[in-house]
């Protein structure tokens, strides 16, 4: 037996109307498309945060007089049997960059390694995929989505204009996404600066040994870099929620006046069911019911949407382009949750507010 009451029966009976309030309701679901695109930012860098939380980079500081003290700390370091040390390795000053899913280019981490069974033992360490059997002194690798995004292939010679500080070959692709640089690179004198690993400890714990082990001498230990570039890509998520709140509130404002249009032709209906003895707050419960009904059907259809437009975009575009748009993030959905609220909830309470004054002795 149908029921009027029902708000399926409404959305069933009246899908013209329901459509057009759903899709207003739809545009509130791209909110979380744009936190998807907004959250792409930190895909390029999640590598990078690893190989920096991993590696302990160590180096002589200037006030360290004839690097006394840091000769020291890498003899004591080297004795420790769960630490690796890989001499004149290090951070350096060349730099590649690349563009991100928002069409904004982006640079970071550079890391040389003094000889090429540094590097492949590091990488085996790191976990990172891929034939490094052709890596020697003066080779560069990179990750197959890092050379994907810049356009380069295995063979490829990069330089200064690519923003090396020296021509080096690309000589092995990394299977793993991250976007960093290495190089091979021998230095014989003026042993500065080190990276130092454990096959058996955790990123941390090597921190905490090094740390340990240097006490108060004079070393520069180079500290993960992840809150760093947190706070610099924190702007774009500011602008991101002050855009959210924009959108909420005009959304709101329209998606109220399309469905205080609706409901208002919908009086004398109401004034009925008050004169049979439905109560206030049956009527609000209705209003709610067939609202947050459309808005569900809305948002569902919304990140359907959203999912296979991501798919679609990522295997014909940003993959083979070295990008990479997320299926899911915090951000999106902390935007889609924000818009929804903003826009639902003040349309609910006065639509449910005005219905409840109809009286049908009024018509």
């Amino acid at each position: 037996m149908k029921n009027p009451f029902s708000a399926f029966y409404y959305v069933k009976e009246n899908k013209g109307r329901s459509l057009l309030i759903g899709c207003m309701f739809f545009l509130a679901a791209m909110v979380f498309l744009a936190g998807n695109y907004i959250h792409s930012s930190y895909y390029y860098w999640d590598g990078i945060f690893e190989y920096s939380e991993t590696v302990t980079d160590i180096a002589v500081l200037p006030t360290d007089e004839d690097f006394r003290d840091y000769a020291s700390v890498i003899e004591d370091i080297d004795k420790d049997p769960d630490l690796i040390v890989m001499l004149n390795s290090g951070y350096a000053a060349s730099v590649i960059d690349w563009k991100c899913t928002l069409g904004f280019t982006m640079g970071g981490h550079c890391a040389r390694y003094n000889t090429a069974d540094d590097l492949r033992t590091a990488f085996r360490i790191l976990g990172y995929r891929g034939d490094f059997s052709k890596v020697h002194e003066g080779s560069v690798v990179l990750s197959r989505a890092f050379a994907a995004n810049k356009g380069f292939q295995l063979g490829d010679v990069l330089g200064p204009e690519d923003g090396l500080h020296g021509e080096f070959t690309l000589d092995a692709l990394i299977e793993n996404d991250i976007f960093a640089v290495f190089f091979v690179e021998k230095e014989e004198h003026n042993l500065v600066r080190a990276h130092v690993m454990s096959a058996t400890l955790t990123g941390r714990e090597v921190r905490e040994r090094v740390e340990q082990i240097a006490g108060g001498r004079k070393i520069k230990i180079n500290q993960p870099i992840r809150s760093d570039v947190k706070a610099q890509l924190e702007p774009i998520n500011i602008i991101f929620y002050v855009a959210l709140f924009t959108l909420s509130i005009v959304l709101s404002v329209c998606v109220n006046s399309v469905i205080s249009g609706q409901y208002m032709k919908r009086m004398y209906e109401f004034g009925i069911y008050r004169a049979i003895g439905r109560t206030k707050g049956e009527i609000r419960r209705k209003c709610s019911a067939e609202i947050a009904l459309t808005d569900a059907i809305a948002t569902i259809t919304g990140v359907a949407a959203i999912e296979i437009y991501t798919f679609l975009m990522n295997e014909l575009y940003y993959i083979p382009h070295g990008q990479y748009l997320p299926y899911f993030s915090i951000l999106g959905l902390i935007g889609l949750v924000i818009a929804n609220a903003l826009v639902l909830v003040p349309v609910v309470l006065l639509r449910g507010h005005a219905m409840c004054k109809a009286d049908v002795t009024e018509f």
